[in-house]
């Protein structure tokens, strides 16, 4: 049976993440030992990364997030998830990602690769062998294997790694002020938001086409389009409101929180000015 976090699918948007907001302090850089195989292809994994994240089930708590890849990984795409996604997209990177709770158990993976061709895996199954060697907020050391050949949407993969890497901690987070919230509520960036969220409420592929970047858009182009937009508008946090918003040139970024699950949920909304217009180039939706 599979429990777990959502994952992004074909690029589109990200309903749950993985990893706080707040800015962070580079991971160490740990080892890894093992393979992922996707579709036949098997990759090395030797690279490992771990942070600490608010949890996911308990905000009290602590989560960690693991990174096991085949390179090694600079902050960009060690801050930026979908930095890694843009990699695995273009063969550069292939990482199987852990989440584990407060006590070491892990509660959902990623994959980053791209010899998944239409979905990336999201959750886990309990027949998959996990074993915690050391996990005492410091460090963090096991392995983990899938107990055979899984299939995801037509995908086949498996799994088989060991890892051991020190644990970074991040900062605390700098709320926004109350003139930030309400100078981002009234920005053209917060209107053309709204509107995209009506649109993906509504399952409006083109509506959708029109908010999204031309890059993105393009996904939009999937046989299998309609469906993901589905499970994503059944992923996507509820009471959404903007706090603040960055902008940059053509570029910039909507801090937003919303609930999910009965639980707050905080992303950072992605954008870029194209043909003079403001559109949505990605969610990213963090606990």
């Amino acid at each position: 049976m599979k429990t777990g976090i959502p994952v992004c699918l074909a690029g589109i948007v990200l309903a749950a993440g993985a990893v706080a907001l707040a800015p962070r302090a580079l991971a160490a850089e740990g080892k890894a030992e093992g393979t992922l195989t996707v579709n036949g292809t098997t990759t090395k994994l030797s690279y490992a990364y771990a942070r600490a994240v608010k949890g996911f089930f308990d905000e009290k708590k602590e989560d960690v997030e693991v990174v096991l890849s085949d390179v090694p990984l600079e902050a960009k795409a060690l801050e930026d998830q979908f930095e890694r996604m843009r990699m695995a997209d273009a063969g550069k990177l292939h990482a199987f990602e852990i989440r584990l709770d407060a006590e070491g158990k892990p509660i959902s993976t990623s994959f980053r690769d791209n010899g998944f061709k239409k979905a990336s895996p999201s959750g886990l199954s309990s027949e998959d062998v996990f074993t915690k060697k050391v996990f005492d907020g410091k460090t963090v050391e096991g392995s983990y294997r899938s107990a055979k050949e899984k299939e995801f949407f037509g995908e086949i993969y498996a799994f088989d790694v060991a890892f051991r890497a020190d644990i970074t901690h991040a900062p605390k987070v700098v709320p926004p002020t109350a003139a930030e919230t309400a100078a981002a509520r009234k920005s053209p960036q917060a209107k053309v938001y709204a509107d995209f969220l009506r649109a993906m409420q509504k399952e409006d592929l083109g509506a959708l086409r029109k908010l999204f970047t031309v890059e993105q858009g393009k996904n939009l182009d999937d046989p299998d389009a309609k469906k993901m937009v589905k499970m994503i508008k059944m992923m996507t946090a509820t009471d959404i409101q903007v706090l603040k918003v960055v902008e940059t040139g053509d570029k910039a970024d909507l801090t937003v929180t919303g609930k999910q699950d009965g639980n707050v949920t905080n992303g950072i909304v992605h954008m870029v000015k194209e043909g003079g217009s403001w559109k949505v180039q990605r969610e990213e939706w963090k606990n």
